[in-house]
Formats: structure tokens, C-alpha cells, sequence
């Protein structure tokens, strides 16, 4: 059993990484990789360096295509190189916040919301913006009009997904500004040594149109494969992608996307508990 989507407390994750190898080790992963967002500081720490299991050194970069944020796994890169890229093309995690939050403080203005942006306090080193501002608009029950979904006006995770980051809603914010794009994203894992995956595409907004074209976007920016095992995929998903895979002469990945106690439905290897990625996945990587 593998695991190559996880994240720890350097980027959006509970964990720190030597209590996440700690709990891979104990449940028997035989490969793992942290793919915290757009950041590889996890592999400069004691806990990385000292670990004896198989750890494919990874990241989640989050990039835009057509106007919706994304993301492209990385894996098997150099280390150094990576931090290169990411340091010439990735905002630090204060400055995207900050200039996200003017964004979408712009875009609620727009619509009509009841909002003001002075009672919105959240600390840019440490929290996402967004979670800051779904709290605040919360506290207007009216607000819930503009919202697509119950799912979106309760969760800060489908308010970015359902919201924020898709152009078909009144909420949408064009984040252009703060990602790169995809074909950079690419390049940058590409020119740093590594394999890149398109990751999760069941769960952005416009998924069966990404499906539909799926094969155009991998030729077209030159993705090396697909995530086909997650853990808010259906079987008939995982499946699926994986057909698409073997088909198409792609490489496969998969992960739970694991970030411990931030989200405790997915756990570490299984997911939401029938999650099971084969080590065979990894075959044709030659890393």
C-alpha cells in the first residue's frame, strides 16, 4: 500500500513531518510522498533526512487553466532545483493571502453581498483567507442567496471549489494574478527533473468537461500522467482514470490527500476506508 498525496503543517496540514512518517510507518506504507502546496520545506527536516521507508520527494503546485485554480503534483524532482522554481514563480503564502483577500473582497463587493471586510480577522502567516471571509459572510444569514450549494455556504473547502474558484459563479474570483499557469506549473517540475500528474480532476467544478478533454490537455502541456486513486473519488472514477491511463501509455498516481486533523475524513493510506493504492502504480516511473 502507497500513499503519494499527503500534506503536513508546512503547508495546509495538522501534521508535522515526522509525526506523518511516524503514522506511515505504523499502519505499513511501503512508499510515500509529501506534496505540501507549492512548498518542499518538509524535505529540509530531521524528521525527512532520518527516515529509512521510501519517500519520493513530491509537491502539489496550484496553477490556473481557463480561468479555474487547478493543481499538478510533482514527483521525483531535485530538491534544489524545485526550490528554485518555486521561489521564482510561487508568491509566499502571507502575500498570496493578503492579495486574495483583496480580491475577494472586490468580487463580494460586486455581488451584492452584506459584508465588511474590517470585521474580517485572520492572521495572513498562518490562516487561509477564505475560511476568514465564508465566517464572516456567515454571520449575514441573507448572504446565503448568492451561494450555489448549502455544501459551499458551510464548508470553506467547497466554498473555494463550488465559489471562489469557478467562473460560472457570482462569487468567482479570477486568481490569475496569485498561480501560475498550468503550462508553467508543468515546466517547472519538468525542468526541476521530475514527473507531473494532473491532480484530482473529479473535484473541480467543471470536471466531466476537464474528463471530455482530458486527453487534449495531457497532449497539449505534457503531463507525464493522471491521479486516478483519491479519496473523494467513486470507484467507478478510479477506475475510469485508470482505463485512461493504460489507454493513453500514461503514468498513474494516487493519494488520500491526507492532512490529518484539518480533514479527518480522509486518513492516511485508506482515505474514507476503501481506498487502497497498489505499489504498481508506480511502474514506468524510473525515479
Amino acid at each position: 500500500m502507497i500513499d503519494l498525496h499527503t500534506h503536513t503543517c508546512f503547508s495546509d496540514g495538522a501534521d508535522s513531518p515526522a509525526v506523518l512518517l511516524q503514522k506511515a510507518q505504523e499502519i505499513g506504507l511501503s512508499v510515500i510522498s509529501i506534496t505540501d502546496h507549492n512548498t518542499v520545506a518538509a524535505y529540509r527536516t530531521q524528521a525527512v533526512r532520518e527516515y529509512r521507508g521510501r519517500l519520493i520527494p513530491g509537491v502539489e503546485i496550484t496553477c490556473m487553466y481557463q480561468g479555474e485554480v487547478i493543481e499538478v503534483l510533482g514527483y521525483g524532482f531535485a530538491l534544489e532545483k524545485m526550490e528554485a522554481e518555486l521561489s521564482r514563480h510561487v508568491l509566499s503564502f502571507e502575500e498570496k493571502q493578503k492579495r486574495e483577500f483583496a480580491l475577494i473582497c472586490a468580487a463580494l463587493q460586486k455581488a451584492g453581498a452584506i459584508f465588511d471586510p474590517a470585521k474580517v480577522v485572520f492572521d495572513p502567516k498562518k490562516e487561509s483567507s477564505r475560511k476568514a471571509v465564508l465566517r464572516q459572510l456567515r454571520a449575514e444569514p441573507s448572504n446565503r442567496r448568492l451561494f450555489s450549494s448549502d455544501e459551499a455556504w458551510e464548508s470553506s473547502r467547497a466554498f473555494a471549489r463550488q465559489e471562489i474558484y469557478n467562473p460560472a459563479s457570482r462569487l468567482y474570483v479570477d486568481q490569475s494574478s496569485l498561480y501560475p499557469d498550468l503550462q508553467t506549473a508543468v515546466q517547472m517540475i519538468h525542468r526541476s527533473g521530475g514527473l507531473a500528474f494532473l491532480a484530482h480532476l473529479y473535484i473541480y467544478a467543471h470536471a466531466q468537461e476537464f474528463r471530455a478533454r482530458l486527453w487534449e490537455i495531457v497532449q497539449r502541456f505534457g503531463l507525464d500522467g493522471v491521479e486516478c486513486a483519491h479519496s473523494a473519488f467513486t470507484p467507478e472514477q478510479i477506475a475510469d482514470l485508470e482505463r485512461f491511463c493504460e489507454e493513453h501509455q500514461l503514468l498513474k498516481c494516487g493519494g488520500t490527500d491526507y492532512h490529518g486533523s484539518r480533514k479527518p475524513d480522509y486518513a492516511l493510506g485508506t482515505g474514507q476506508g476503501q481506498l487502497r493504492i497498489p505499489e504498481e502504480y508506480l511502474q514506468g516511473w524510473n525515479i
